[in-house]
């Protein structure tokens, strides 16, 4: 992994497997329930099977390469973004497309993700391709 991501990126990045335990959802959820969002459109922490905080990736389950990877894409995103810029997207993101999946944050992950895995060996700099993303204004 050292060769897609900048040693900034790695270096503060913490993995946390937690064994048998999940995330909790936020207490916003509640809050956003009441305004009328459904409680199925909202991400289920617990049914993800990994979730960045800054630089601390939480995974439900053994990191398995991809998932790592997928994971410090984000370290990176909030690293070039910073928190509150991260944020704001972040639910921007989803507000705008109706799922996690489809806000363009977690749509770069993957797309990085799959790029890896299609060829591990074909080097890439995640950080250039979110920094290209960001003067894009893609997310």
């Amino acid at each position: 992994m050292r060769s897609f991501f900048p040693e900034a990126a790695l270096d503060p990045a913490r993995l946390v497997v937690l064994a048998g335990k999940y995330v909790n959802n936020p207490p916003l959820y509640s809050k956003l329930m009441k305004l009328g969002f459904e409680a199925a459109s909202l991400p289920d922490f617990a049914h993800m099977a990994a979730i960045t905080f800054a630089d601390t990736v939480v995974s439900h389950q053994p990191f398995t390469d991809r998932l790592l990877f997928h994971e410090l894409v984000h370290v990176v995103q909030y690293q070039k973004l910073c928190l509150s810029q991260f944020s704001a997207q972040y639910v921007k993101g989803f507000l705008n497309g109706g799922s996690y999946e489809a806000s363009p944050l977690e749509m770069n992950a993957y797309e990085l993700e799959a790029r890896y895995a299609a060829e591990p060996a074909k080097l890439f700099s995640v950080a250039d391709q979110v920094q290209r993303w960001i003067a894009e204004n893609r997310f």
